[in-house]
């Protein structure tokens, strides 16, 4: 299946529109999502994180935002991390190492995330 994918990917990059015109009118379309009324395109996620503390409390963190999770929601995040590190160092965490983007940013990057419509909550359960 690897082979195969790496050989369309190589194909499709080398033949460009050629490679494309093989298939018949309307199958890729066919294929792909279609955008709705106003040209944005459908989609949206949910993560949730459950974690217990060493005291038993349990927690559930979730992150929901609209857009391709594929494509146009993960660009807005990568954009977003990207601006924090450039624009807000002076609110970075004094951390170092490999890091995930919550711990190298904190609530930096979380302010951020909010004025692009992305909700980030945490509710103590039961």
């Amino acid at each position: 299946m690897a082979a195969m994918t790496n050989a369309t990917i190589t194909g499709t990059s080398r033949l460009g529109g050629a490679y494309l015109r093989m298939f018949p009118p309307g199958l890729l379309e066919s294929l792909i999502p279609r955008p709705n009324g106003d040209g944005a395109p459908h989609g949206h996620y949910r993560v949730e994180t459950y974690a217990t503390t060493t005291s038993g409390a349990r927690y559930v963190a979730s992150m929901t935002q609209d857009g391709d999770p594929g494509y146009a929601a993960t660009a807005v995040l990568l954009g977003e991390s990207a601006l924090t590190l450039a624009c807000d160092r002076d609110r970075l965490p004094d951390r170092h190492g490999v890091l995930t983007p919550a711990s190298a940013m904190g609530d930096a990057l979380l302010k951020r995330l909010a004025g692009v419509d992305v909700t980030v909550q945490t509710t103590r359960l039961g």
